[in-house]
Parts: structure tokens; C-alpha cells; sequence
């Protein structure tokens, strides 16, 4: 009898408890769904990736080219000898890029795609799509979702990213392939599969990068730096460093032989001597440009690498300065907190390295001849800042905080990318040439100063919007991509606005384009307003429009 209804008591227990399971599972049929969108990096990455391809394609094709992007443009619209000469001689750095958009704008050409501003900047846009992906995945998978989240957020709403997803040049490539490069690196250090596949890419995407822009050269210094690091401090990676050494030096060999043919070419290349000398201000304004000039935004940034740091030496922190941290990092427990602190250390190490050295690197050369301290080459330590600002939030010990940090610090970030549309046009050659292309008539004679700045970003739209307006073969001062980096004083920029040559060209054409744009300084000012003071005098002004950036005079010449 005992034993009956010990029996009978187990089976009512059991009854009981698959009840309460049934009736549990029930209300929560939704949770499987609520589950895999939270493991499921496929469905982030589609989030991520949508709501980046709508702030990188918002107003794509408003703002005007300006003169790098013309520059970009038309000379990737030359055939391939003609690139070829101009990348392996006077222009050699974004070799890739100019390939890569010579391929495009002939793919786009097939189905009768003209090179309007939206057409030529949409690879740009896409790889920058494309490297929020990156960010995100990097946070992900070696800070968590919130750390992910956050990181790609920021960068996918920053000021400075934004300027170039937009815009013909290679930073977007550049950023995407960075961002690759470091998550091999990453994948290399912190498992043991498939490690060869990882160091494949890591040598191909870090050759790519450097073909795509040089000051990606910082950035691999940077990873050597990193890796450095990782095989002397004690961190959780460090074993693994010290595995794979051998490797790493291998595979930098590697990128070293194929990299030399760009160092090479690069050596007899146009130097930035037009960037000034770098003072330690500069390193503020910097940042200043990557908040769009908010201190507030600057200073909470600051705050969380200050922290994240903090998380990641936690064992290594005085005794107090570790409490304060215990209590609000992400579990209780000394032993818990370690663990997770020791997981931060490599990562806070390697983003640190990733965000400082490309700084203090470029700053250093940029104190002689060769200037590389430029908002426009370290927007490549992006990824980095906002990296280490997802460490800090996804190292909270409590989720309120952590959602709440996360949405405030996305809607500060979101206040300022209006800023960035309303000031995204840099010049606005798209109101002076289309009033040029309205009044062209056949005979017309186009004459550009300065020839190459001036010439090019008429073209282009010349090129965009076809109306029969182009410059003729005898344009005094008339730029030739394939005389491009060759002296030719007989027939430089001055030719334009030598009053003989001016004479000659004005007499076989009825009536002359006068355009000046591009004025880099007051002597070359000077230069202009002579010239359109001696056409003033010998010919009649029918028209003139006057903009921040271009001046275009139309002259009868009989």
C-alpha cells in the first residue's frame, strides 16, 4: 500500500508538473520567435544593413561633385591604358578604387546608366552599408549583442562616415576592408579552426587595403602593434599569440612583397604637401569633427573608452577603483568579474592599438614633407572609438541601464546627421554648368582656369547631362589625362589666361565660356580678375553667374 501510493504520489507530481508546463508554454508560443532573433546574426545583419542603406542613399544625388570626385570619375571613365599610365605614374594611390569604378561606370554604361551623382556613388554607399555590417559583427560576436548593437549604430550614424558614403573616393572600400582584416585577426586569436582561411583573408583584404589607399600601411602597423601587445601582456589571447607568431610574421612578409609595387610607384608620387603641419589641437578638433563639434557628445564618448578600459585592466586596478567597478560591471562576483575582464583585455588592447597608433602615427610623419594627419585618412579609426564605447555599455551589470545608455546615446548621435545633410554639398558645380549648358550653342568656344581643378568638374557634368557642350581641341591651357603628370610649359594652366591665346582662340569661335573655379589663393585670384578684366574690355558680356565656387563669363567675341 506504501508503495502504491508513493507511486500514485510521483505520478500526480509528474501530472502536475507537465500540466504547469503545458499551461506555461502556451502564453510564451512566441518566445522560440523572440529567441532565434536574439542568436540569429543573420536577421541583425539585415537590420543593421537596412537602416545604413537608408541614411547612406538619403539624398545620394542632391549634393554637387565636387573636384575629387570629378577627379575620380573622369579618370575612371578613360580606357584602361590611359589609367593604367596615370595610377602606375603620377597618381598612384587609390589604384583599386579607380579600377574598381572604371568596371562599374562600364557595367552601369550597358544598361544605358549615365554618370549622374547617384550612379557614381552608390558603390561608395554600399561598401559603406557594408562595413556597418562589419562593425556590428565584430561587436557581436566579441562584445555581445547590446556591444554590437551600440558600435553600429554610432558608426553608421557619424558625421564623418557619413561624409564619405557618400562621396567618389575610396574611404568606404578602404573602411570595409580594414574592418575585415581586423575581424580575421581577431578570429585568428581567439579560436583554433579554419585559422588558415583567416590568415588567407588577412593577407588579401590587408593587400587590398593598401592598394585601395596607402594610409591603410597605419593601419596593418597598427595590427602589428596589437599583436605585439598580445604576445606580452598576460591576457586570454596571449597563448594564442604566442602559437601563432610564426604565422603572423609570414603572412606580413607576404603583404610586404606584394605591397611593393604601390610603395614603389608611391615614391615618386604626388606628395600631400597641401596639408598644413599638425599641432596637438589638432588632435581635439579631430574628435571635435567626429562629434560634429559637440563637447557633450565627445565628453560621454570619452567616458565610456575610459570605462571600458577600466573593465578590461579591472584585476590589475587599484583596490578601490576596482570596487567602484565591480559594483556596476556585469556580474557581482570577484570571480565572474575577472573572468569577464580577463575576455575584455585582448579586445580593449587590440581597439586601443586600432584607434591610437593610425594618430600618434600620422601626427609623427605629419611633421615632415610628407603631411598624412587628415580627418579624411583617420576616419579609418572609427570602427575602433565606437567599438570600445559598445565594450563599455555591454560590460553593465544592469540591463535598464545598459538599454537606456544604448538608446540615449543613439538619439545624441542621431540629433547630428541633419547637420551632415544640410552641409553635404562641399562645392556646387551642379547650378553653374547647367546654366552653362543652357545657353551653349554650336561654335562655342569653353576655356577653363585652373585647367585640371576647373576643367574636370565640368566635364563631368558635361559628361552626366550631355547637351552637346564640350571643351574643343584648341582650348588654350586644355588638361589631358594623357599628359597628365608631364611638363609642358607651352601649353600649362597660364594658357587660359594669356590675353595672345586668348585673343587666338576667341577668333574662330562667335562666342567663349570664360570659367574660373577652384581659386586656391590670392595671387591666383589676382591672375582671374585680370584676365576677365581684359575680356571685359575686348569682348561683350552677354551673361555671367557667379557662385561660392565657380564664376562662369559668356562673351561675344565678334
Amino acid at each position: 500500500m506504501a508503495q502504491t501510493s508513493d507511486t500514485s504520489s510521483r505520478t500526480g507530481q509528474q501530472s502536475r508538473s507537465t500540466s504547469r508546463t503545458s499551461v506555461a508554454s502556451k502564453p510564451n508560443a512566441v518566445k522560440p520567435w523572440l529567441a532565434r532573433l536574439g542568436t540569429s546574426n543573420w536577421l541583425w545583419c539585415v537590420l543593421v544593413a537596412a537602416v545604413a542603406l537608408g541614411f547612406d542613399l538619403y539624398r545620394l544625388g542632391n549634393p554637387s561633385i565636387w573636384f575629387d570626385e570629378a577627379f575620380s570619375v573622369e579618370l575612371a571613365r578613360q580606357p584602361l591604358p590611359v589609367i593604367w599610365h596615370v595610377i602606375w605614374g603620377p597618381e598612384p594611390n587609390m589604384e583599386l578604387y579607380y579600377l574598381f569604378l572604371h568596371f562599374w561606370l562600364g557595367f552601369t554604361g550597358l544598361f544605358g546608366l549615365l554618370p549622374t551623382e547617384f550612379v557614381v556613388r552608390l558603390p561608395s554607399a554600399i561598401f559603406a552599408v557594408l562595413s556597418s555590417v562589419m562593425v556590428f559583427l565584430l561587436g557581436r560576436r566579441y562584445l555581445g549583442l547590446a556591444g554590437g548593437i551600440l558600435a553600429a549604430g554610432l558608426y553608421t550614424l557619424n558625421f564623418l562616415q557619413l561624409t564619405y558614403a557618400q562621396q567618389t573616393r575610396a574611404y568606404s572600400m578602404q573602411l570595409l576592408l580594414i574592418c575585415i582584416a581586423w575581424y580575421a585577426l581577431f578570429a585568428i586569436l581567439s579560436r583554433e579552426t579554419h585559422t588558415r582561411r583567416w590568415w588567407a583573408c588577412f593577407i588579401l583584404v590587408s593587400t587590398l587595403a593598401v592598394y585601395d589607399h596607402l594610409f591603410s600601411a597605419l593601419i596593418l602597423a597598427s595590427q602589428v602593434i596589437a599583436f605585439a601587445c598580445l604576445y606580452f601582456l598576460p591576457n586570454a589571447w596571449q597563448a594564442a599569440a604566442r602559437r601563432t607568431w610564426r604565422a603572423f610574421l609570414v603572412s606580413l612578409v607576404i603583404i610586404g612583397v606584394l605591397i611593393i609595387p604601390m610603395l614603389l610607384v608611391s615614391l615618386h608620387g604626388p606628395k600631400t604637401g597641401w596639408l598644413p603641419v599638425p599641432h596637438f589641437s589638432d588632435i581635439y578638433h579631430l574628435f571635435l569633427t567626429i562629434t560634429t563639434d559637440s563637447k557633450i557628445y565627445l565628453l560621454l564618448l570619452f567616458l565610456c573608452c575610459a570605462f571600458a578600459i577600466g573593465v578590461a585592466l579591472l584585476p590589475r586596478l587599484p583596490g578601490s577603483t576596482q570596487l567602484l567597478l565591480r559594483i556596476i560591471f556585469y556580474q557581482a562576483s570577484d570571480e565572474t568579474s575577472s573572468s569577464r575582464s580577463n575576455q575584455y583585455l585582448p579586445i580593449a588592447c587590440a581597439l586601443l592599438c586600432w584607434l591610437l597608433v593610425p594618430i600618434l602615427l600620422s601626427f609623427v610623419i605629419s611633421q615632415g614633407s610628407i603631411r598624412l594627419f587628415s580627418s579624411r585618412y583617420l576616419v579609418t579609426i572609427l570602427p575602433a572609438l565606437f567599438l570600445l564605447v559598445g565594450m563599455a555599455v555591454a560590460a553593465l551589470r544592469w540591463r535598464v541601464v545598459q538599454a537606456a545608455l544604448i538608446v540615449g546615446l543613439l538619439l545624441i548621435a542621431l540629433r547630428y546627421v541633419p547637420i551632415y545633410y544640410q552641409s553635404a554639398q562641399v562645392e556646387d558645380w551642379n547650378t553653374a554648368v547647367p546654366w552653362l549648358e543652357q545657353r551653349y550653342q554650336p561654335g562655342d568656344g569653353l576655356v577653363c582656369y585652373i585647367a585640371m581643378e576647373c576643367q574636370l568638374s565640368t566635364e563631368y557634368y558635361l559628361d552626366a547631362y550631355p547637351s552637346g557642350a564640350h571643351f574643343p581641341p584648341d582650348t588654350p591651357g586644355l588638361f589631358s589625362w594623357e599628359r597628365f603628370g608631364m611638363a609642358n610649359p607651352n601649353d600649362g594652366p597660364d594658357a587660359a589666361i594669356d590675353p595672345q591665346k586668348l585673343a587666338a582662340f576667341a577668333a574662330h569661335h562667335p562666342r567663349i565660356f570664360f570659367i574660373a573655379g577652384r581659386i586656391p589663393d590670392p595671387a591666383t585670384e589676382a591672375k582671374v580678375k585680370a584676365a576677365q578684366q581684359w575680356l571685359d574690355s575686348h569682348y561683350h558680356l552677354i551673361a555671367r553667374i557667379h557662385t561660392p565656387t565657380v564664376t562662369i563669363s559668356l562673351y561675344a567675341t565678334s
